[in-house]
């Protein structure tokens, strides 16, 4: 369980880190691209195993989220009981997300080995955003200086991994999942996983009198619309490269989006706070503000920042910036 939290800290690190340089830019859209997938797999293959203890916020948790698919009309009803595997939550459903559960990370090993290809096609990014001009000045070798770099941030990892496991292994899981599941008994307040709560903040927040709900009120319902902003807060990531209308790839040399990254990194927490609390009172409020912004960042912020936005100058190559912030030492005399 702790791995499975620690395996999505790094992930989420990993996006807002490709976030901030602008690593969705062209000409890596594609692996961009797979790696929204590959996100989408981790989810699903998080929440199938999430479901395997059998504990309360298990059973109600599968219990939940599969029976948002019921919001989709004429097909969603067909789609529950397909994933049941009956009329309920039941045995038949706790095989089925078993079988899924062993058969996923196959597809989250392939779409790693594409996300590989697709990187090794135009090289890595790097924290300047601008592409290798020369490579014996602007690249150094992978061993021994990224197989050290990385060693190095595995090791502080797993300092704080060992640190949960030996001492805090309960920590990031739910007191209630050590309780046998119990139809006949629903938990005062059902949460998913720490990792899945922004997402769950986005579902809860399309109520009948939110505000963004209201254009398409006529047309579906808070539920549907809730259920549809959900997985779209993610696979709007797949149209970033093509939404920052940005010319200059990293937030070093973009002033004004760089304040609004962490405005947008903020945001996301808040969201993951909200979704851990009950939808009463004022974290509905809360998480309705949160949600809009999310969406407006992605959505118009983004593209308009990218238009009006004068980015500082940017350097003529990666070794002209190594050397300009890091001049060379001159010689004793």
């Amino acid at each position: 369980m702790n791995g499975g939290s620690f395996f999505f800290i790094v992930v989420y690190i990993h996006i807002f880190r490709g976030l901030y340089y602008g690593s969705y830019k062209a000409p890596r859209e594609i692996l961009w691209i797979i790696g929204v997938f590959i996100l989408l797999a981790m989810m699903a293959t998080a929440f199938m195993g999430y479901v395997l203890p059998w504990g309360q916020m298990s059973f109600w948790g599968a219990t939940v989220i599969t029976n948002l698919f019921s919001a989709f009309p004429i097909i969603g009803e067909s789609v529950v009981e397909w994933l049941w595997g009956g009329f309920v939550v039941d045995n038949p459903t706790l095989n089925r997300f078993y079988a899924l559960h062993y058969l996923l990370p196959f597809v989250i090993v392939g779409l790693v080995f594409v996300h590989l290809w697709a990187l090794h096609v135009h090289h890595s990014n790097n924290p300047t955003g601008v592409e290798i001009k020369n490579l014996g000045e602007d690249t150094i070798p992978f061993h021994p200086y990224y197989t050290i770099k990385d060693l190095f941030g595995l090791g502080v990892l797993l300092i704080f991994f060992a640190g949960f496991v030996f001492y805090a292994p309960n920590y990031m899981g739910h007191p209630d999942n050590y309780i046998e599941a119990n139809p006949l008994v629903t938990p005062a307040h059902i949460v998913p996983e720490w990792y899945f709560l922004p997402f769950y903040a986005i579902l809860r927040a399309f109520t009948a009198d939110f505000f963004l709900y209201w254009p398409v009120s006529w047309l579906i319902s808070a539920k549907l619309a809730g259920v549809l902003a959900m997985f779209g807060s993610i696979l709007l990531f797949v149209l970033l490269p093509w939404l920052d209308t940005s010319r200059v790839r990293s937030c070093r040399y973009r002033p004004v989006y760089r304040y609004f990254f962490w405005i947008f990194l903020i945001d996301c927490i808040v969201l993951g706070v909200v979704g851990g609390k009950p939808a009463e009172g004022v974290w509905v409020t809360i998480g309705q503000i949160a949600t809009f912004w999310y969406f407006f960042h992605l959505v118009i912020l983004t593209p308009l920042i990218g238009w009006l936005e004068t980015p500082k100058p940017l350097p003529e190559s990666i070794s002209a910036s190594v050397l300009q912030d890091n001049p060379p030492a001159q010689p004793a005399e």
